[in-house]
């Protein structure tokens, strides 16, 4: 396995972790259109390194906290 393969595959599981959270809360209406939108820029950036397309991509950044209602 290369460094990149394993980069991407902690992307991936930066993504899954992203989505769950995600989810749940972009459905309940607490996050800003703002936030959407960089949502969809992180999944462009998991995209096109799936894709192979360019160098190896910027980490994700996940933030973990949340509110509970």
């Amino acid at each position: 396995m290369s460094a990149e393969h394993a980069h991407i595959g902690r992307m991936i599981r930066a993504t899954v972790l992203m989505l769950g959270y995600a989810a749940d809360d972009v459905e309940r209406g607490r996050w800003s259109d703002d936030e959407i939108r960089r949502l969809g820029d992180q999944l462009a950036t998991v995209a096109a390194a799936l894709r192979g397309e360019g160098k190896t991509p910027e980490p994700l950044v996940i933030d973990g906290e949340r509110t509970v209602r």
